[in-house]
């Protein structure tokens, strides 16, 4: 079997997967809260699931270890990509399998990852799972700025993994490089557009 293939099940059951893709600083969980919240006014059920849990995880545990509290939003950038690397070195589908094995547990009718980077073993795993790409486009400034205001502990510029998200195709592109109310309109759309195309499926 070749090796980027899973042989974790996915779910079987009907739902919307939408799968968020950008470098850092681009919006993709404000992105990610807002058709969240979209859905669920809507009366649709939504859950968040992450590719990454487990890397926070550990990284909550090195800083406890260390006697640093972090707040859940907090990101030591360098410390996630080489638990990641270490991880894929131990078993290259680590993360997706996880991410398949969260999928499965889930009843929403609506799941989203804001978190997807990898395009020769995660994102072939999402896909086939059915999951749809959203690419958040910003401006290098405009991202540079965001990261400044987050005081991640560490950023890392130039990440290969920035060069394999821009090998994942998009379905769509949402603009983010303006006001929240431009990025709400946008994301207004596109939730009408889902929803109808699902709606239109299921008929």
């Amino acid at each position: 079997m070749p090796d980027h293939i899973s042989t974790e099940p996915a779910t079987s059951r009907p739902f919307l997967g939408l799968c968020l893709v950008a470098p850092s600083g681009s919006g993709k969980s404000t992105t990610a809260q807002l058709i969240r919240h979209w859905l669920i006014t809507r009366g649709h059920s939504v859950e968040v699931v992450k590719l990454a849990e487990p890397l926070y995880r550990i990284q909550a545990m090195f800083y406890a270890e260390a006697g640093i509290a972090l707040t859940p939003e907090t990101q030591d950038q360098e410390l996630l990509e080489s638990v990641a690397t270490q991880l894929r070195a131990i078993h290259a589908r680590a993360l997706s399998d996880g991410f398949l094995r969260r999928l499965a547990a889930s009843r929403a009718d609506v799941v989203i990852n804001d978190d997807l980077r990898d395009d020769r073993i995660d994102w072939p795993a999402l896909r086939a799972a059915g999951f749809r790409v959203i690419k958040v486009a910003a401006r290098a400034e405009v991202r540079a700025q965001r990261l400044a205001e987050r005081n991640d502990l560490s950023v890392v510029k130039d990440s290969p993994l920035d060069l394999q998200m821009a090998r994942i195709e998009a379905d769509y592109v949402l603009t983010n490089n303006g006001s929240l109310a431009a990025l709400e309109a946008q994301v207004d759309g596109l939730c009408r557009l889902l929803v109808g195309e699902r709606a239109e499926a299921a008929a």
